[in-house]
């Protein structure tokens, strides 16, 4: 047996707020390592036991701070993450990575390597797997892992050989040997449930204050969107879809174990403040399914949603989807199924950037389900974009007349940043942009100043995001 801690580095934490939600990657890798005898925990390094959340907004105004912590190696949030594992007595340890949180993962991997110098480190999720060469600037640790990581950390665990396992990066004499993407896992209803119960470093009262209610139905998006990472980390060819049964089984499992039914809840999760500053969440007892779209093939979805209200399961719930995917009758039934909130990704109310963007979606299309929506009575965020390559004032006019043509019940009003292994990156690097930049510059899309497009007028720009504050109480970041 194997002693694991899975780790969820600080990234909220730098920008003065903090992340209590389960990391459901990491959370599926335990769930398999105990399922096979290992003592597998999970660690949260963003965690805080606080109710009060900076909004968005507030966040991204932290940037100089940001930058400072990786200035500093010795500041008192590396010593404490590098603590708590140390304090685990670790055989192994794996970071879950996105593109922004690398340069923590380095600082931590090599202060921990000073400390355990025979642990072993891996690194997933989807920056590891977008990079083949992550391990060459992280170098405290042993292996990357692409794509799922179940199979292949355990593989790693039990002593397989590391140039044979798929999906595993590992160094040689030679450099490092990649074998590719991790197999499929084909039959993913057979996968245990997430971890939800070992998590480390927080007391058992505590535990209450974790949002443990993500759930995962989808693995993967069919969907070719070109500022998107997703087609290029699960392989859009490579979908894979949970029977509506293992889904009800999951929400029941969450249900019956970690959720109090006697509290008072507050549903309205991060939109619920009247401050610009803060978000006030007095319960986290919502479902999300985090998948990339949700509402994918419409008769699945209709079963779990009829499957939902027959079971009178009487649990909130919000989700991702598209409009193209929605009719009355699914309006209908996630009205009665307890949706509390869809979040839709229009990006940007001119069809010709649409196109361009390989959104795959008409404004019409859009329109339509908006007003679907509005008319069961299930409310819904709006995503928009600027920003984006050869994006006109014009072409952004169009987007802030149909944010307000829609009136949704929230607005997520972006910059365009082009993330690190989407089509639309390697696409401006070709095309001579330089685009390698440091991990706060991967998220310009709250800031305000934009990155790729020289052309938009500041006035026309600044009308587009004073959109945040249509109607008051619509300020929104959800």
């Amino acid at each position: 047996m194997a002693r694991v801690l899975l780790v969820n580095p600080p990234f909220y934490r730098l920008l003065g707020s903090h992340y209590n939600a389960n990391s459901l990657g990491i959370a599926y890798i335990a769930a398999m390592l105990k399922r096979r005898g290992h003592d597998a925990w999970l660690y949260n390094a963003d965690f805080l036991n606080r109710q009060v959340y900076a909004n968005l907004k507030t966040l991204f105004e932290q940037f100089v701070d940001y930058r400072e912590f990786f200035k500093n190696e010795d500041h008192p949030i590396w010593e404490e993450t590098v603590g708590q594992i140390h304090a685990f007595e670790p055989e192994w340890v794996g970071y879950t990575s996105y593109t922004a949180n690398v340069s923590a993962i380095d600082i931590i991997s090599r202060k921990l390597r000073q400390r355990i110098p025979a642990v072993k480190q891996v690194v997933g999720g989807v920056h590891a797997t977008l990079d083949p060469n992550v391990l060459n600037y992280l170098p405290a640790l042993d292996y990357a892992i692409r794509r799922e990581g179940e199979e292949a950390m355990a593989a790693l665990v039990e002593g397989v050989n590391p140039e044979t396992i798929s999906g595993v990066v590992c160094r040689t004499r030679l450099g490092l040997r990649s074998n590719g993407d991790a197999e499929v896992i084909k039959q993913i209803d057979q996968l245990p449930f997430p971890e939800r119960d070992k998590l480390w470093a927080i007391s058992q009262a505590e535990k209450k204050t974790v949002d443990v209610s993500y759930i995962c139905s989808i693995r993967g998006c069919p969907y070719r969107c070109n500022y998107c990472a997703s087609p290029f980390h699960w392989k859009r060819d490579k979908t894979q879809y949970r029977s509506p049964e293992s889904v009800i089984a999951e929400m029941k499992h969450v249900r019956d174990n970690y959720w109090d039914v006697d509290k008072a809840y507050d549903y309205s999760a991060s939109a619920n403040t009247r401050s610009k500053q803060e978000l006030l969440i007095r319960d986290n007892t919502i479902v999300y399914f985090v998948d990339d779209v949700f509402t994918v093939k419409k008769a699945r979805v209709k079963a779990i949603l009829r499957s939902i209200i027959e079971e009178d399961l009487r649990m909130p719930w919000k989700c991702e989807a598209r409009t193209d995917h929605l009719d009355e009758e699914i309006c209908r039934l996630m009205k009665e199924a307890g949706c509390v909130r869809v979040k839709l990704g229009f990006e940007s109310g001119s069809d010709r950037i649409l196109r361009q963007i390989q959104k795959d979606e008409t404004k019409e299309e859009m329109r339509c389900g908006a007003r679907m929506l509005r008319a069961a009575g299930v409310p819904f965020t709006a995503y928009f974009m600027a920003g984006f390559p050869g994006e006109t004032d014009e072409d952004l006019r169009q987007t802030i007349d149909f944010a307000k043509e829609i009136e949704a019940d929230y607005y997520s009003l972006s910059i365009l940043a082009p993330y690190y292994g989407t089509k639309m990156y390697h696409d401006l690097v070709e095309q001579g942009y330089e685009l390698d930049k440091k991990p706060w510059e991967y998220f310009f899309h709250q800031t305000g100043e934009l990155m790729v497009n020289k052309s938009l007028s500041r006035g026309v720009l600044e009308e587009y995001l004073a959109l945040n504050e249509m109607n008051g109480e619509k300020l929104g970041y959800v």
